[in-house]
């Protein structure tokens, strides 16, 4: 029986879906897929006849099982569910609201040539007018331009869309009415949300940009607060499967290149920031560079399986996957 404690703090939330019971299925038995275990070259040859010639790739598909689900009959009339939007109402807890104010945080005037500045920090040194934003992102950009190691991690970047909202920034933090904590604060944005003016390829030679030029929910929200977006990051191609299995890079043997690593063969490789012989992980690699380097002090990712936590892993970085809902 729970305790007093566990139901006095259980929150509640509106649109939870109700328990429903799954469709009665007759027992099944998952069939051992008889594929060959593959590696290295043979791999690589593997899977290059398979991207060429589709029936080869359909029939490794069904020769795994992979379609099974598909041909169970009584899933057809079954109404799926798909993850629902849960509004959280309350926490269950007594606490006192918190104040949305940066009056106690001060600036660090130490310098040093890895220093990575937070986000309270530029919010921080734009109220005392020691910095302002169009001096960050001018100084940014040039950063970014200049170095391939920095530029690889941009797909796209578009200055005159960048400088804008710096001056906006610049402009409120003048006539002291910034719109949020990340008003002026650079940011990057993967290459898998919408965001109106970019072009959008989940990291591949695909189109996948939006043609009424709409921008994702939570992209909006950032720009709505005053947050500055630098660009759009790199990612690993269409965010999951084999990367290129013939990777030159150092120390890197070619089977652990399964895995999502952001090794992109169509768009570049961001290198991890902490030692070039490695990766970033993926999908999200190119925004965890940009972290991890010091470029901005948040990035945008998106995580279906790792994403995420991969990247963050790889880099040594605070990945956060946020539940559904605002």
């Amino acid at each position: 029986m729970p305790s007093k404690r566990i139901q006095k703090t259980r929150p509640d939330f509106y649109g939870y879906p109700p328990i429903r019971q799954g469709p009665e299925t007759p027992p099944y038995t998952v069939p051992s897929g008889s594929n060959p275990v593959l590696r290295g070259l043979p791999l690589a040859i593997v899977g290059t006849i398979a991207s060429k010639l589709n029936f080869v790739g359909n029939f490794l598909w069904s020769n795994t099982g992979f379609g099974l689900l598909r041909d169970i009959r009584d899933l057809d009339d079954y109404e799926p569910r798909y993850d629902p939007t849960v509004i959280k109402l309350s926490d269950g807890l007594d606490s006192e609201p918190i104040d949305d104010t940066t009056s106690y945080i001060t600036i660090d005037n130490q310098t040093t040539s890895n220093r990575h500045y937070s986000a309270a920090y530029f919010t921080s040194a734009y109220k005392a007018g020691k910095l302002t934003p169009t001096e960050v992102v001018t100084g940014l950009l040039d950063q970014i331009s200049a170095e391939k190691r920095h530029s690889v991690a941009f797909l796209q970047i578009i200055p005159e869309k960048v400088l804008a909202a710096a001056e906006a920034s610049t402009a409120r933090y003048k006539s002291g009415k910034p719109l949020s904590l990340l008003d002026g604060v650079p940011v990057a944005v993967k290459d898998e949300a919408d965001l109106d003016g970019y072009e959008k390829s989940l990291g591949s030679s695909i189109d996948y940009t939006r043609k009424d030029g709409g921008t994702s929910w939570c992209i909006k929200k950032w720009e709505e607060a005053g947050a500055i977006i630098i660009g759009i990051t790199n990612m690993h191609e269409l965010g999951l499967g084999i990367s290129h299995p013939l990777s030159t890079l150092p120390r890197i043997s070619a089977h652990h290149d399964t895995d999502t690593t952001n090794n992109n063969p169509v768009k570049g490789t961001p290198l991890n920031p902490h030692n070039p012989s490695y990766y970033t992980g993926g999908s999200s690699g190119g925004s965890a560079y940009a972290v991890a380097s010091g470029l901005v002090p948040i990035a945008h990712g998106a995580d279906g399986g790792g994403s995420i936590r991969n990247p963050a892993a790889y880099c040594g970085l605070y990945g956060l996957k946020p539940t559904h809902g605002p």
